[in-house]
Formats: C-alpha cells, sequence, structure tokens
C-alpha cells in the first residue's frame, strides 16, 4: 500500500520552470475535480511565495459566489489562517522559508481545495456574477450560442487545463477571463505558453482573454502577450470586437 500510494503521488506530482520560478502541479484537486497548481517564486535569498495566481477566489466568482460577503470572507480567513497563507486581492499566496518545508506545500493546497469548495454555499445574499461574466453570459446569449463553463482541455505537453468558457460556432473559441488585479505578466506568461501549446493539438483554436479595465491595470509587456498570442485580448464591456472574433469563428 505505501509504496503504491507514493508512486501515485510521486505520478501526480509534476514540476515545470517559468521565467519567474516554477510552476508545480500538485496531487490535489480543486472541487471541480482538476489538479491544483501553483506558482513558486523566490522573493528574496530566503523566502519563496507559493502563489495560486487568483484561480481559486476568481473560479469561486466566476460560479457566482460574492467573495467579498461577509459569510465567505470569514471562512477564506479562517482557512487561511489555518494554513498560514494570506489573501492579495483575487490571489492566495503562502511565504515560504528557505529551504522550503514539503510540509507547507502540502498544507497550502489542501488549503486551496477547501476554498474552492465554498462554492457549495448557497444563499441567496452571499451570491453574485462577476460583471465580465455576466456580459460575456450575455453576448452567448444574444447570439444563442450554447457556452460550456469551467472546460478543461489537453495540450501537447500541458493537460487539463481550465478555460471558463468555451464556445463552438464552427471553430472553437475559448475564453479565459483575469480575475487577478495586480501584477498580470506572471499570469499572462503562462497563458501565452498554455494556448501555444493547446493550438498544437487544436489547429482552429481561437483564445481571447479578456479583463476589467476597471480593475486592472495591463502593462505594455502583458498586453503584448495578449496581442500576439490572442485571437482577442480585449477589455470585457468591448463587446463589437468580442462579437466580430464570434462572427469569423461562425464562417466555414
Amino acid at each position: 500500500m505505501r509504496s503504491a500510494l507514493a508512486g501515485f503521488w510521486n505520478d501526480a506530482l509534476k514540476i515545470e520552470p517559468t521565467p519567474h520560478g516554477f510552476a508545480i502541479a500538485l496531487p490535489q484537486t480543486g472541487a471541480d475535480g482538476w489538479q491544483l497548481v501553483a506558482e513558486l517564486t523566490q522573493v528574496t535569498p530566503g523566502h519563496a511565495e507559493l502563489s495560486d495566481a487568483g484561480k481559486t477566489l476568481g473560479g469561486l466568482a466566476a460560479q457566482g459566489q460574492n467573495i467579498e460577503a461577509d459569510t465567505i470572507r470569514e471562512h477564506v480567513d479562517t482557512i487561511l489562517k489555518q494554513s498560514g497563507a494570506e489573501r492579495r486581492g483575487l490571489e492566495l499566496v503562502r511565504v515560504l522559508s528557505l529551504p522550503i518545508d514539503p510540509a507547507d506545500v502540502h498544507v497550502f493546497a489542501e488549503a486551496l481545495s477547501a476554498i474552492s469548495h465554498l462554492w457549495v454555499l448557497h444563499e441567496p445574499t452571499v451570491r453574485t456574477q462577476n460583471i465580465a461574466d455576466i456580459t460575456l453570459r450575455r453576448v452567448f446569449s444574444d447570439r444563442k450560442l450554447e457556452a460550456k463553463a469551467g472546460v478543461t482541455l489537453d495540450g501537447k505537453t500541458e493537460k487539463g487545463v481550465r478555460v471558463d468558457y468555451l464556445v463552438q460556432p464552427r471553430r472553437t473559441v475559448a475564453f479565459e477571463i483575469l480575475r487577478r488585479r495586480r501584477n498580470l505578466l506572471p499570469v499572462m506568461e503562462q497563458w501565452g505558453y498554455r494556448w501555444q501549446d493547446l493550438r498544437k493539438t487544436r489547429a482552429d483554436l481561437m483564445p481571447v482573454m479578456l479583463y476589467d479595465p476597471a480593475m486592472q491595470e495591463v502593462d505594455n509587456a502583458s498586453r503584448t502577450i495578449g496581442e500576439e498570442v490572442c485571437t482577442l485580448f480585449c477589455a470585457y464591456n468591448e463587446t463589437d470586437r468580442i462579437h466580430e472574433v464570434l462572427d469569423e469563428a461562425g464562417k466555414s
């Protein structure tokens, strides 16, 4: 049993280099059943930071939870306190001393999994929708398009890449909404790689990434990546441009 479990955990754990550190696919899953991925970055000679890149709380918001409501904040704060992590906007971070204690990484992963399951709190008073999600869903509704939420795609190298929405008028259009408020570059670099990898198995894929100009400042480097790699990189309220992409995707 010990060797079987050790083999399973070893196969599930994957560590890949990124421009700023490492991406760690952890042997734990979120509420959607997919493997958790965290970003590890060294910030000082003696410390590193483990981050979820805003995906956990962003996922809750995408499912309609008001993550700023007292009920949700209380649950999130309790879990973070117990795990030694902290919240920075949408991002969840654990500061680690070097050399890293593997137990700290495991505890952080358990915290992410626990927080991702808070979507089961169904009280109407704590539910809302992100404005970008609402706007995008309205576009889909206006065009009578069936959009699949939280779909996972396999690239040539990276497997189980989760996108916010997927529509297929004829060509496949994948939508990802940026949810981190600051320091977007690491996220954009990660998605730049992901989109290129996904296109190796889906040549017809049209990636679209959206942001909220009222909440996010997109730096030049992040914008360059988005515009070079994506079919469309724009603010969520530029609906005319979104419609144009969907028009193009619907052509034979």
